[in-house]
This record gives C-alpha cells, structure tokens and sequence, in this order.
C-alpha cells in the first residue's frame, strides 16, 4: 500500500517539517504589526516578497531537478530556509525582515519538488493519493506550525523564527540520511556534481527565461493544461488574498491573544490534513479529480463568501473549516491532474511553472488582501476571494470539457 512506501514516507517527513517552519508566521502577524508599527497592507507585501523570489527561481530549479535530481535541490532549499528563519528571529528592523522573507522565498522550492518527487515514484493510479499524502504532510505542518509559534512566543517573538530554523535543520538531516534519489539516471542529463554546468546554464538563460515567461509560455500552449494551470492560479488567488489577513481579521473582531491564534490556525491544519489524508484517495476511486475539484472549490467559494459575516466566535469556526476543506479536497486533486496529462520527462518542469504561478498569485494576492482590508473593512479581501474562486471554477470546468474532447477523441482512434 502506498501509506507504507518507504520513499513516501520520507519526502512526507521532508514536507512536514518544512512546512512546520513556515507555517510559524502566521499567528505572529498582529504582534509583527504591532511591534513595528506597520499596516495590514505592509503585512500583505511582507508576505509577497517571500512569493516574488519564489516565483523568480521556482521553474529554474524545476528545470535543474529535471536534470541533476529532486535530493539535491532539496538540500540547498533546506540550509538556505534555516538560514532565512535565522535571520527573521534576529530582525530588528523592517528592512531586514523583508530581507528574510525575500531570502526564504528563494529557498522555497520544496513544495514543486515534493511534487514531482512524488510523480516519480508512484503509478497513475496511486497518484492523486500520493498527492493528498503530501497535502496531509501540509496540513499536518500547518497544525503544529502555528501551536509551535504561540509556544515559542512565549519567550519573545524572535524565538519562533529560531525554532523554524532548527527545524529547517532537522530536514537537511532527514534529507540526507533518509530520502533517496527519485529520478533514474537515464532521466538525467548530467550528475548533479560535475563540473558547475548548472551554474554556467543558469547563467546563460535570456532574461525571458531567467523572468520564467518561456517556459510558462510553453506549457501554456497545451490546452488542457493552460485550463488547469489558469484555475490553479486563480484558486490560489483567492487563497492567499485571505490568508494573511485571517489573523488580523480574527484579532480585530474577536480580540484573539497570540495562543488563541495559533489554536485558530491549527484547526484550520486539522480540517485540511482530515479531508486530505483520508478523505481525498477514497472519493478519487469512486468519483475521480475533476468531480473532486469541482466540490472543493464550491466549499471553499461558500466558506470565503460566509467568514465575514461571523459575529459569534463558533460561527468562524464552522465557515472557516467549510473554506478549509474545500481548500483541502482541491489542492491534492489538481496537482494529481496536472501530474497525470504532463510526461515524465517534464514533471519537474510542470511543477516548477505550477508552483511559479502560485508564486505569482502570492505576490499580488497578499497585496489585494491588505489593501481591501486597511480601505474597505476587514471582511472584504474574504468577498473578494469568493468572487475569485467561482472564476477558477469556470477555468476548471472549461479546462474538463476539453479533457473530455480529447479522450473521445483518442476514443474514436483507436476504435
């Protein structure tokens, strides 16, 4: 069974932990805030700036992982995220906790990898529960991540950014004694440690390339995936255009203390890592991804549309964990179609793109959010994600149609 792979248990840990570490900020927003005198709207680009790099370099070590391999680009993601958390815990100016996130971001690859680490070893069959494995190991990350921080915080703000990058630590340590290699050696070009090729590539891409506009560009010329890539985007939109702003939104209506938030967080984590772990691989044997997706982003559409109008503490709770499983059935289940209408040679490269977009709605999804929220009231940056995740549906039904055509159509051929 695939909940006993021995790989997959490994790239879960590397996840998990990774994941832990990041997940830490979250609840310390309005402290941040507070601390440094800053707006909602300061807030939203500290957490773009961790999304530009992110989007900057994602596809880049998409294409290198191709290449040289998923352990290697993992490892300097792991040294240079407990570098970044390092620096974060030491901050005391505005500059250089932008700096941090900015240094994060760069670090910030895992995720693609994990993906396609996860393409690589497993079969069109166990995929999409692979993929609700790894949304497990997220939302397991993000329960404990956010717990972490409100016990930390507890002796300063700067000691959940240290205890992050001891984390970040413990997974080069996992990665290293724990996770194999997934991509065969014929899959490869070059061995990761010959000569610098890597360095001298990366040097020599055109400024559309080193922008990401080429490959996205490539991919997007695929139909289906340009339909599932669009939808993607416009989903993680919607997410992250309330993600930042739900702690201070909790805070200002509900007077939260730092423990509260972080307990807030942590059952957000709860609902996903249920809906993702266990619920994900059952309903794709009886329904497949696309019913999957389409109900996750009903949920998700009806908890956005639902949380600001919470008055009573039990309320948020019950239209916050509608959002939360929505988002939960959604994420594993796109990624698993993605995966399966894109070769084996491109994975990385796909995901890499993949992740890149995702980078791109952090960069201007925070933005919007903090700025919704500091001119027109704390609830709107939720409406506005509603708004935003009907469209992806409409993306996501589209980008079904077209599937439809071309199985009908490989159909016909071969009959």
């Amino acid at each position: 069974m695939i909940m006993f792979n021995k790989k997959l248990a490994a790239i879960f840990a590397v996840v998990f932990i990774d994941f832990l570490g990041f997940s830490f900020i979250l609840p310390l927003y309005p402290d941040i805030a507070e601390r440094f005198g800053i707006s909602a709207t300061s807030i939203a680009l500290l957490a773009s700036s961790y999304a530009l790099m992110q989007f900057l370099f994602s596809p880049i070590f998409g294409r290198l992982s191709d290449r040289f391999g998923r352990r290697p680009i993992l490892l300097l993601s792991s040294l240079g995220s407990a570098v970044s958390f390092a620096l974060f815990g030491w901050a005391g100016s505005v500059g250089l906790l932008f700096f941090s996130r900015m240094l994060s971001g760069l670090a910030g690859s895992s995720v693609a990898m994990a993906q396609a680490y996860i393409a690589d070893v497993t079969g069109q069959e166990e995929r999409t529960k692979g993929m609700g494995l790894l949304g497990a190991a997220l939302g397991l990350g993000l329960i404990l991540g956010p717990a972490l921080s409100a016990f930390l915080g507890r002796f300063g703000l700067g000691a959940p950014a240290y205890g992050a990058a001891a984390l970040s630590l413990i997974n080069f340590i996992v990665i290293v004694f724990a996770l194999k290699e997934s991509l065969e050696k014929k899959l490869r070009l070059r061995h990761f440690f010959s000569s610098g090729a890597a360095l001298a590539e990366v040097k020599s891409y055109s400024w559309s390339e080193r922008l990401n506009l080429k490959p996205l560009m490539e991919v997007l010329k695929h139909p289906l995936m340009s339909a599932l890539l669009i939808n993607y985007f416009l989903a993680m939109l919607g997410i992250s255009i309330m993600q930042n702003v739900a702690g201070l939104f909790a805070d200002q209506r509900f007077h939260l203390t730092l423990s509260e938030t972080g307990y807030f967080f942590a059952y957000i984590g709860l609902i996903m890592i249920a809906v993702q772990g266990v619920m994900v691989g059952r309903l794709a044997k009886f329904s497949g991804e696309t019913i999957i997706i389409v109900l996750g982003l009903i949920l998700a559409t009806l908890g956005y549309f639902l949380i600001p109008t919470s008055r009573m503490i039990w309320t948020i709770i019950a239209t916050a964990g509608v959002a939360a499983a929505g988002v939960g059935l959604y994420i594993p289940s796109v990624n698993s179609l993605i995966s399966k209408n894109s070769s084996v040679k491109e994975q990385g490269e796909i995901f890499g793109v993949a992740q890149s977009l995702v980078g791109l709605a952090l960069i201007f999804g925070p933005v919007m959010g903090g700025f919704l929220y500091d001119n027109l009231g704390s609830g709107s940056p939720f409406f506005a994600a509603g708004l935003i995740t009907l469209a992806s549906l409409f993306f996501a039904l589209k980008g079904f149609k077209k599937m439809r055509r071309l199985e009908k159509s490989s159909f016909l051929r071969h009959n």
